[in-house]
């Protein structure tokens, strides 16, 4: 997920969906905005993996309730992890994620920033954004599930 912009109804729809459809974690891709928002995240039923966007305001509170949170555990602006044996990236920006796809280091790469969903692969990675939550620039709001065994994502429209 990522791009919330503070709709916070969509975000609750968006976790309830990811609940439902039993995802283990929820990797965010920056722009939650504000605190209000963590308590949302907090719904979500597994572990979560937290990078700044570039809207984040109130940086300071936000970190506090994240430290404090047992489900999120903020990584500043890059993610560099393996959840269910892929080797992930994730960042807020295209351009970064890019050149970490291009690295050929991760099987999948994850930005946000551009609120386009975007699912490609460059060589051997997929690169991808699960466009925006908060439905505003687009007119559709969206966030994607990638199954790791089979390294397959659904398009979730919100």
């Amino acid at each position: 997920m990522s791009d919330s912009h503070e709709n916070w109804t969509k975000l609750s729809q968006a976790i309830a969906i990811a609940n439902e459809k039993g995802c283990e974690y929820l990797l965010f891709a920056g722009d939650l905005i504000a605190p209000p928002g963590i308590k949302i995240l907090e719904q979500f039923d597994g572990q979560i993996k937290f990078v700044w966007g570039n809207n984040e305001m109130e940086q300071v509170n936000m970190t506090r309730k994240m430290d404090a949170s047992e489900k999120i555990e903020l990584c500043d602006d890059i993610f560099e992890g393996e959840l269910g044996g892929v080797k992930i990236f994730m960042n807020h920006y295209p351009r970064i994620g890019e050149l970490a796809a291009k690295s050929g280091e991760f099987d999948v790469c994850i930005h946000g920033h551009t609120h386009e969903y975007r699912e490609e692969t460059v060589g051997n990675t997929l690169l991808l954004n699960p466009g925006e939550i908060q439905g505003y620039a687009t007119g559709t709001s969206t966030f994607m599930i990638l199954d790791t065994e089979s390294k397959s994502v659904e398009k979730i429209t919100v």
